[in-house]
C-alpha cells in the first residue's frame, strides 16, 4: 500500500510547482493589506439604522414607477423625497439631487410620466467614478397572481426587492460620507427607479454617461439582498452571491474578483460567492444597463431567495434579516472604500494589442505597463489558463515591466493592479487580446 505523504513532503512538493510555474516560494496569492481607517468606517454600518430607513419605505405602501401622487405618505414620489431628504441629512460633503426624465409609453411604461432616479455624489480628488445602487421602486402582483403592468396601485411594499438594495445604499452612502476618508474616486450613490419596467432608470443614466464620457470605474448593484432564509427553508446568513457577466477576464470580472478579495479583509464573517452569470437565470438588474455601456457592473443578492415574497404584498418587513444584511452592507462599504483610495488600474494595451510578449529567450512572459499617477507598486498576478481566480502574484517596485522567467503567455492569464503608499489596490487590467475581427472568405465560382 502506497504510504500518505507527509507534510513536509507535501510543502516540497509546492515549493517544486511554484519554481516550476517560474515563480518564488513568495509568488502564492497574497491577502490585501488592513487600512484601520476603511476598517473603522466599515464598522459603522448599523442595522438599527438599516431597518429605520426601510420602515419609511415600506409605510408607504407602493413605490411603482407609475404611482405619482401629491402625498408625502404614500407612492413614488414620496418614497424619492424621503431617500432624497435622509441623504442630504448625512452630510454637507454630499450632493443629493434627482435625475429626471420625461419617458413616453414604451413597453411596460404605460402613460407618459417623468422618472426620477436620486443621486448623491461625495466628490473626490479625479473624475473617476465608483457607484453604489439600488432600486427603490416596487411591484406587485394581482390577487389571482398575474401581472398588470398599468396597475400602480397594488399593494407592493417591496421590502427586499428592492428595499434592502436601496437602504444598504443610503447607509454606505452615510457612512463613507461621514468618514472623512480621502478619496481619489467620485463616489455616486444612486437610488434608481422604474427597474421593475426593463431596467428604464438605469439604462437612462448608464446612456448619459456613455454619452458625457463619464469614467465609471465600478457598479456595484444591489438587489433582493436583505433575506437570509430561502424559501427552501435554508438559511444562510453569512453568505452573499456576486454576478459578473462573460468573459473571463472581463472588466465586470475583474471586479467580482476584487470584491471577494476585499471582503476577506473588512468583512471576514461574509463568504463572497462569486457567480459566473451576468445575473439569476433569465433574470436581470440595473448593472447591466451599465455593463451594456462598456463599464464594469456586478450585481449582489442573498445566498438564498424567497420567491413567494418577490413581486407580491408579501414581500414585508418580517422577509429582511438586518444583521445579515448590515454584513452584505460591510462587504460593499469596504470594497469601495478601498478601490476609491486605489489608483486607477495601469494600462496594458498599446497600440498593437496587449503589451505582453515573449521575451529575448521566446519563452518567458513579459509584461509592461503604462505607469499609474499615484501608485509607489504594481501586483502583477497570474493564472493557470483554466483557472477561474489569479493563483500566483508578484510584488514590483520602481518599475512599469517585469519578465517572468519559463512562463508560456500561452498557459497562463497575467493582470496587473496599481498600489499606493498605504497598500490599496486598484482593479486588476488583465492582458486580453480583443476579439479579432471576421474575415468574410470568399468562394471563386466554377
Amino acid at each position: 500500500m502506497r504510504r500518505p505523504s507527509s507534510p513536509s513532503r507535501l510543502r516540497a512538493i509546492a515549493l517544486l510547482a511554484l519554481l516550476a510555474a517560474g515563480s518564488t516560494s513568495e509568488a502564492r496569492a497574497q491577502m490585501s493589506r488592513v487600512d484601520p481607517r476603511i476598517a473603522s468606517a466599515v464598522a459603522e454600518i448599523s442595522p438599527e439604522r438599516l431597518e429605520e430607513y426601510l420602515g419609511a419605505l415600506t409605510a408607504l405602501e407602493t413605490r411603482h414607477s407609475l404611482s405619482h401622487s401629491d402625498r408625502t405618505d404614500w407612492g413614488v414620489g414620496a418614497a424619492r423625497e424621503y431617500i432624497l431628504a435622509t441623504m442630504r441629512g448625512f452630510s454637507t460633503a454630499l450632493d443629493v439631487s434627482l435625475d429626471c426624465y420625461d419617458v413616453e409609453p414604451q413597453g411596460r411604461i404605460t402613460e407618459a410620466t417623468e422618472l426620477c432616479n436620486v443621486v448623491a455624489v461625495l466628490p473626490g480628488r479625479s473624475d473617476r467614478r465608483v457607484y453604489v445602487s439600488g432600486h427603490y421602486d416596487t411591484v406587485a402582483r394581482r390577487g389571482d397572481g398575474t401581472f398588470d403592468w398599468s396597475r400602480w396601485d397594488n399593494p407592493a411594499p417591496g421590502a427586499n426587492d428592492d428595499g434592502s438594495g436601496t437602504v444598504l445604499t443610503m447607509e454606505v452612502a452615510r457612512v463613507l460620507a461621514q468618514s472623512g476618508l480621502g478619496f481619489d474616486a467620485t463616489l455616486v450613490f444612486v437610488a434608481f427607479v422604474a427597474e421593475e419596467e426593463g431596467l428604464v432608470g438605469a439604462s437612462l443614466h448608464a446612456s448619459r454617461a456613455a454619452r458625457e464620457g463619464w469614467r465609471i470605474d465600478a457598479v456595484f448593484n444591489n438587489d433582493i439582498i436583505g433575506n437570509s432564509r430561502g424559501g427552501n427553508g435554508i438559511l444562510d446568513s453569512h453568505t452573499v452571491r456576486v454576478f459578473s457577466e462573460d468573459p473571463m477576464d472581463s472588466p465586470s470580472r475583474q471586479l467580482a474578483r476584487f470584491i471577494r478579495r476585499q471582503a476577506a479583509v473588512y468583512a471576514s464573517t461574509q463568504k463572497v460567492r462569486l457567480i459566473a452569470r451576468e445575473d439569476r437565470f433569465g433574470r436581470g438588474g440595473d448593472h447591466t444597463a451599465f455593463n451594456r455601456q462598456g463599464f464594469a457592473g456586478v450585481r449582489f443578492s442573498e445566498a438564498r431567495e424567497n420567491y413567494s415574497r418577490q413581486h407580491t404584498a408579501d414581500d414585508t418587513m418580517e422577509g429582511v434579516d438586518f444583521a445579515y444584511l448590515a454584513r452584505n452592507a460591510q462587504v460593499n462599504a469596504g470594497a469601495v472604500a478601498t478601490l476609491a483610495m486605489a489608483p486607477a488600474a495601469p494600462e496594458v494595451q498599446g497600440r498593437q494589442g496587449p503589451m505582453l510578449g515573449r521575451g529575448e529567450s521566446g519563452y518567458d512572459a513579459a509584461l509592461r505597463w503604462e505607469p499609474s499617477p499615484g501608485a509607489v507598486a504594481y501586483r502583477v498576478v497570474w493564472r493557470e489558463a483554466w483557472i477561474p481566480d489569479w493563483e500566483f502574484e508578484r510584488h514590483v517596485e520602481g518599475a512599469t515591466q517585469l519578465t517572468l522567467e519559463n512562463l508560456s503567455i500561452d498557459d497562463y492569464v497575467f493582470g496587473v493592479a496599481a498600489v499606493d503608499a498605504d497598500g490599496h489596490e486598484s482593479l486588476v487590467a488583465a492582458y486580453v487580446r480583443p476579439p479579432r475581427p471576421r474575415a468574410d472568405v470568399r468562394q471563386s465560382g466554377r
